[in-house]
């Protein structure tokens, strides 16, 4: 992610592509540990969409359908649990998190960064995480998955159909009509999640009947603390 930051200050062109072969220093939302070991997939995708800021939420969406569907090709069931994790009955296979640079209402940037679990073994340090290889019974090619992965979110990009994308991602979260807690930078929420609006934000149903719109958080399921 920072390289792809200093890049993308510098001018690099849309759809640079970062790749990582591990991390020492990987992480997630809210400052939370992403563990990085050989064999895993890490990269950082520099994006300069023609969007205004609150909008470019939406790509996120568009690369976790994008990712999720290219999973189940293989055969896995992934679903998405908001704001856009990937999960396998339960397990965690990959996350993302997105950094995003403005000028005033202008995008200079986003970096979208994804941690995928492929040929590595997340089990030694991630208990409620699993990867391709684990669930497939055999090694497969990280560089084939990238360039699958590129070429669909690309095409998705291309159009832009936020309704359909949308669509689709309902129809693959696991986090909807589900107790949740969401941890954000200054509130615990509990509730149950109701939906996703039109700009993506998880609306939560709290305990005395109101409606709470959440934009960003970190989303945990069954309100068990677990991700």
């Amino acid at each position: 992610m920072e390289e792809a930051r200093r890049l993308a200050r510098e001018g690099c062109p849309s759809f640079t592509v970062v790749v990582a072969e591990r991390q020492r220093r990987g992480r997630g939302r809210l400052a939370r540990t992403w563990h990085s070991d050989p064999g895993g997939l890490y990269f950082t995708l520099v994006v300069r969409p023609a969007l205004a800021p609150d909008e470019c939420g939406r790509i996120n969406f568009f690369a976790s359908v994008v990712l999720a569907q290219l999973l189940r090709d293989l055969g896995i069931p992934a679903g998405v649990k908001w704001p856009n994790d990937i999960l396998v009955q339960g397990e965690k296979i990959a996350g993302m998190l997105s950094e995003m640079e403005t000028d005033g209402d202008t995008v200079r940037h986003l970096a979208i960064g994804i941690g995928l679990n492929v040929n590595n073994d997340p089990g030694r340090v991630e208990p409620r995480a699993t990867s391709v290889k684990r669930l497939l019974g055999k090694r497969v090619s990280r560089s084939r998955l990238l360039e699958r992965f590129l070429d669909a979110l690309e095409a998705a990009l291309d159009h832009m159909r936020w309704e359909e994308t949308l669509s689709a991602w309902r129809s693959l979260a696991v986090t909807l009509n589900r107790r949740v807690r969401v941890e954000t930078l200054g509130e615990t929420v509990e509730g149950t999640a109701l939906d996703v609006d039109d700009t993506g934000a998880l609306m939560v149903r709290l305990s005395d009947g109101s409606v709470k719109r959440i934009v960003y958080g970190d989303c945990f399921l069954g309100g068990d603390g677990r991700s």
